[in-house]
């Protein structure tokens, strides 16, 4: 997949809407501490919403569904964390509820499922990774019908999907084809079961785009534009780097460059030479933010601070705490921060690798991904020490780092989209003459 133009695929589009069939298109950044969504119904606006990557698997029905009448109310507020379904797919063997989201850490229910980072069975494989997309385009398509209609469908509600969707580097390379063409077998049924009345979504994937991780956030640096790159540039000035005569115009006309995403399972190193992406160069370190979680699980314990999970820990981490929790939270960071700093050092090590074969000639590194503000601390020196003289090295904001791969992947899949449209529309264009 070649990074497509810049687009503007926030702008709206013509409503499409027939009876209950609806037409959602996504890039769904599904990571294996959290999903970063971003998905654009037919109203031609983006639910941008993050959840963690986890489901709680609950037997027997629904104590206490919520209202019917209150459908606009929740479905208003964060659904994408407090849904409830069941599957009758292939792709998806459980028969059992399936809980989303912040709701499913909190359930009382031995059977949480979360993505196994130590095996090294990719995510292509892992049939969470289709929980998790179909549950969520059935989420996006009650919210959307609900929140115009003014309630509950009583119908079966149709969709079709665009997706684009990421693996690591190492597994787009083996999965992408077979990965994408599960989804496309057949229709899907999700049952939500938050209210009262059971909704059927029935889902039809008509496209599936699938990148490399890291790869795909590179078509959102690119739409960001030299503003970014100005801000990166005043950033990585305080923490070090003169970078004298360097301009932001500069960064953003760099055709040769190295990203570092820091993900909770993976590392991946996409590499880009002469503005393409370098599939020989690029590769995966199979440990990633969530190995320190994992790691600091047991000193943690011993220091009183335990938590069931590195999704629980990863969760609290991100939490604002009250004052009164501040001097807790502030211990638990810094036993994290012990364990960073170890992954930092074999991060390098695996990024020496790659600058022996590329390093001549890289001209940026930008380091990104949803555990690199937790480990810039200890990361960022530990780069500077091996980069080649002059070599920027520019880590994002987390505010926005950890959201660039689902962005670049509502570009990718919105680019196919409009290339669809064009081809109609030139279609019909002889008839309508």
């Amino acid at each position: 997949m070649t990074p497509p133009p810049p687009s503007d695929f926030e702008t709206n589009k013509e409503t499409r809407t027939m009876g209950n069939k609806i037409k959602i298109t996504g890039g769904v950044d599904v990571g294996n501490g959290y999903v970063k969504a971003a998905l654009r119904g037919e109203n031609g606006k983006a639910d941008k919403f993050d959840i963690p990557s986890g489901v709680a698997l609950v037997t027997g029905a629904v104590d206490l569904p919520t209202p019917d009448t209150a459908a606009v109310e929740v479905v208003g507020g964060d659904i994408f964390n407090e849904l409830d379904v069941t599957f009758a797919s292939p792709l998806v063997g459980s028969t059992h509820r399936h809980l989303f989201g912040r709701r499913a850490l909190k359930a009382q229910t031995p059977r949480f499922e979360e993505f196994d980072v130590v095996s090294g069975i990719s995510k292509a494989e892992q049939s969470l990774t289709k929980v998790l997309v179909m549950g969520l385009f059935a989420g996006k398509a009650l919210r959307d019908y609900v929140i115009e209609h003014g309630a509950l469908p009583t119908e079966q509600l149709d969709v079709e999907v665009r997706v684009a969707l990421a693996l690591p580097i190492d597994e787009f390379r083996e999965h992408r084809f077979a990965f994408a063409e599960s989804f496309k077998h057949g229709a899907h049924l999700v049952t939500v079961l938050n209210f009262e009345t059971p909704v059927i979504v029935r889902l039809t994937f008509v496209d599936v785009q699938v990148a490399a991780e890291g790869a795909s956030a590179q078509f959102a640096i690119r739409q960001h534009g030299v503003a970014l790159a100005e801000q990166l540039l005043v950033d990585v000035r305080k923490h070090g780097q003169a970078l004298e005569g360097i301009t932001g115009q500069d960064i953003f006309d760099a055709t040769s460059t190295v990203g570092i995403d820091i993900g909770e399972g993976t590392v991946n190193f996409p590499v880009y030479s002469g503005a393409k992406f370098n599939g020989d160069a690029s590769r995966t370190f199979g440990k990633g933010y969530g190995t320190v979680l994992n790691n600091s699980l047991v000193p943690l314990k011993r220091a009183g601070l335990p938590f069931n999970s590195r999704k629980a820990l990863a969760d609290y981490l991100l939490s604002e705490p009250s004052p009164l929790k501040r001097a807790e939270h502030a211990k638990v960071a810094a036993i994290v921060a012990e364990q960073a700093e170890l992954f930092s050092e074999q991060v390098v090590e695996e990024f020496r690798k790659i600058l022996a074969e590329v390093g001549r000639d890289t001209e940026v590194i930008y380091v990104f991904g949803g555990g690199s503000g937790s480990v810039r601390p200890s990361l960022h020196p530990k780069l500077l020490e091996v980069v080649p003289e002059g070599t920027p090295v520019l880590f994002l904001d987390v505010s926005y780092s950890r959201h660039l791969n689902r962005e670049g992947l509502l570009i990718a899949a919105s680019l196919v989209e409009d290339q669809v449209a064009a081809q109609k529309a030139k279609k019909q264009a002889p008839a309508a003459a």
